[in-house]
């Protein structure tokens, strides 16, 4: 045992060992050749959001070359007049903010003697001993320079090459992207398939299913997020117009890319616009103005709009959000700052629907990493006993307690159980376990037995029926019986409960003395199965007409073979949730108060019989 525990433990070395020189070599190459990767990045982009309006065309009639042909002619001319109308308005700030340097450097002095005074208190003379500090010192005068004289009629010719060079390394990546693109778009279906056979070609309907869910997803998500950021961009234009804003189109259209980042986007793209709006204008008021345009649009888009366009939510994490921001950014900078977004959302649609990329579904999904039963064991485990109510309560607003009983506090003992078997836990500390639980279990019935007073449903009956619930072996078994107790209606049933420190002996006179109609035995895996058809033995022996129920709650797969055993052993019925015990009780003591009605209707026909007849004789 000793040695395969060894040799476990170094086969998930060896894993993550290759995982951490896989994921490294990615990174590496993503960061190298990522004069390639990117505009396959962006034409992936492209292609997504381009796909849903080839398909609408596709639904109208319009053949598949026509289709993206007329999809890329539309999108190339919205592009192109784009950054047409962004250069236009980029070339009249480079040559329009020159001239305001007196007017900036007036505010920036106004702003500084506002904030640190003009020099003669200390704050003031700290603040200008700091600005001297980054200041470059003046050139020394040298009475012996000589003029050097520069021959500029070549200047500009030196200076081309470093000019085109970065041009046409950006509209080469945009034209293979776009070409890229178009070809991704002609080739829909054979990527598809292709994708497929990667995934499995043994799972073929999985898979496709998989693919289709995600692509859709993607290309929805993708194509709504551009509608929304285009609005977004779209109503500051017009805001800024409004507030005379000079470059407005400019502003628009970075407000627009900008909320590809997430969280942050919206706020860098408000700095350009209110610095101008402060240079360019005398006031306080169009600076306000544009900052309250941002805010409300900002608020209505992430409350109103985007929750109502995009349906159900991605699922991203906030924090993982963050992280793939920073991390694309460190790739591929500013260009993979805008693309952080969209590629994580296709990493998570991919983690959620290809099995073996599951792995990134748990690092970039807003979901929990673990069940809540799991949490909730975990924290009994860790003794953190306000964190585990926490989970519970969580739970309690959208489900009833006996239901959030079977789902989390039953699965938590059986882990305990479990874990205590394997040596895991020693006793005192599954003892402190299950104190945890039972103070937890003993505050929900506190609001269960609120819950039945304020019921109108039932009727309370005016002879409860007695019930005693007995642990089949343990402290756990215990626990769990204690939560059956907790959710029975104490209108209707009296119930009484056996400590599990009595002998089977104990029990038996206990339940003489009590007298139950009904006699549950409760067990949580794993094991108690041979001790539970041992007491339902000796129960039956003694008590005949008592109806035995055994609930072996938190048991996934009961054979037909262990029923057959317990109901041999005298057990009327199994249950394997303690809400499906409670409606048994329910269902069978309904079946008895029908049972007594019909007998006292038939008691009363036969009075009314005797009655008449003796009339009749005399």
């Amino acid at each position: 045992m000793a040695v395969e525990s060894q040799n476990r433990a170094w086969q998930r070395s060896l894993v993550a060992l290759a995982s951490v020189a896989v994921f490294t070599l990615i990174v590496v190459a993503l960061y190298w050749a990522r004069s390639v990767f990117l505009p396959v990045a962006f034409a992936i982009f492209l292609a997504f959001v381009l796909s849903p309006v080839v398909q609408w065309l596709r639904r109208r009639g319009i053949g598949q070359v026509p289709a993206v042909l007329a999809t890329v002619t539309m999108a190339g001319c919205a592009f192109t007049l784009t950054f047409a109308l962004i250069g236009w308005q980029l070339s009249e700030l480079s040559q329009k903010l020159p001239d305001k340097a007196p007017q900036i450097k007036a505010k920036l002095l106004n702003a500084k003697r506002d904030l640190f005074g003009d020099g003669e208190n200390r704050f003031g003379n700290m603040a200008n001993d700091i600005a001297s500090t980054f200041s470059p010192p003046p050139p020394l005068k040298d009475e012996k320079a000589t003029t050097v004289i520069v021959d500029s009629s070549d200047s500009w010719l030196t200076q081309v090459p470093a000019f085109l060079s970065p041009t046409l390394e950006v509209f080469g990546q945009g034209a293979f992207s776009l070409v890229l693109a178009v070809f991704m778009l002609f080739k829909k279906n054979d990527l598809r398939n292709r994708l497929i056979r990667l995934i499995g070609d043994t799972r073929v309907t999985t898979a496709n299913k998989a693919v289709d869910d995600a692509t859709k997803r993607i290309s929805r998500y993708l194509l709504m997020q551009l509608f929304i950021n285009t609005t977004f961009g779209v109503l500051i234009i017009i805001a800024l117009l409004s507030l005379s804003i000079p470059y407005a189109l400019l502003w628009g259209f970075v407000a627009s890319v900008m909320r590809y980042i997430p969280y942050l986007g919206t706020w860098l793209g408000l700095i350009p616009p209110l610095a101008v709006a402060w240079i360019f204008t005398d006031t306080w008021w169009q600076p306000a103005g544009v900052l309250t345009v941002y805010a409300v649009l900002e608020l209505a888009c992430n409350n109103f709009i985007e929750p109502r366009l995009y349906g159900k939510s991605m699922g991203l994490s906030e924090v993982a959000q963050l992280i793939a921001a920073a991390f694309w950014t460190l790739l591929w900078g500013p260009v993979g700052l805008v693309l952080s977004g969209p590629l994580t959302v296709c990493l998570l649609v991919l983690g959620k629907n290809v099995p073996s990329l599951r792995f990134l579904d748990i690092l970039l999904g807003d979901e929990p990493a673990l069940s809540a039963d799991v949490r909730f064991y975990q924290r009994i485990t860790a003794r953190d006993q306000d964190e585990a109510t926490e989970i519970v309560v969580e739970e309690l607003k959208t489900r009833p307690t006996v239901e959030v009983f079977d789902r989390i506090v039953v699965p938590a003992l059986t882990y305990a159980k479990r874990d205590a078997e394997r040596n895991e836990h020693t006793a005192p500390e599954l003892a402190g376990m299950l104190h945890i639980v039972r103070e937890i279990v003993d505050d929900l019935g506190d609001l269960e037995r609120e819950r039945h007073v304020a019921a109108t449903e039932v009727e309370p009956r005016d002879e409860k029926v007695r019930v005693l619930i007995v642990p089949a072996r343990d402290e756990a078994d215990q626990v769990g019986i204690e939560m059956l107790r907790e959710v029975l209606d104490a209108r209707l049933w009296e119930v009484d409960v056996s400590p599990v420190a009595q002998l089977t002996s104990e029990i038996l006179s206990r339940a003489e003395s009590f007298d139950p109609a009904v006699i549950v035995v409760g067990s949580l895996p794993p094991g108690g199965l041979a001790h539970t058809r041992y007491v339902c033995k000796r129960i039956a022996r003694q008590f005949p007409n008592a109806r035995i129920v055994v609930g072996r709650w938190g048991v996934s797969e009961d054979t037909n073979e262990n029923r057959t055993q317990l109901i041999e052993a005298g057990a009327a019925h199994e249950t394997s949730t303690i809400a499906e015990t409670v409606s048994h009780l329910n269902a069978w003591l309904a079946a008895l108060g029908s049972k007594q009605k019909a007998v006292e209707k038939a008691d009363e026909a036969v009075i009314l019989g005797t009655t008449t007849a003796n009339t009749l004789v005399v």
